[in-house]
């Protein structure tokens, strides 16, 4: 019984965090395979600073017209 909760919450996991982050990464232009980062800890934190100091892809777009 208790692994089939423990393969339960994973998938829950999955779901509720690695699909929001995936969406994310592909809409900035990163690889999806960065998902993986979100879920070991210390490494996610980091990866997410990483990321709020990345260029995003309106700021790309701004700097190239002007």
């Amino acid at each position: 019984m208790a692994n089939s909760s423990g393969l339960l919450a994973l998938l829950v996991s999955i779901v509720l965090i690695g699909f929001p982050v995936w969406r994310i990464l592909t809409r900035l232009g990163f690889s999806p395979w960065f998902t993986v980062l979100a879920f070991i800890p210390v490494v996610n934190v980091v990866s997410l600073w990483l990321l709020s100091y990345a260029n995003w892809p309106i700021q790309r777009t701004t700097v190239q017209t002007t």
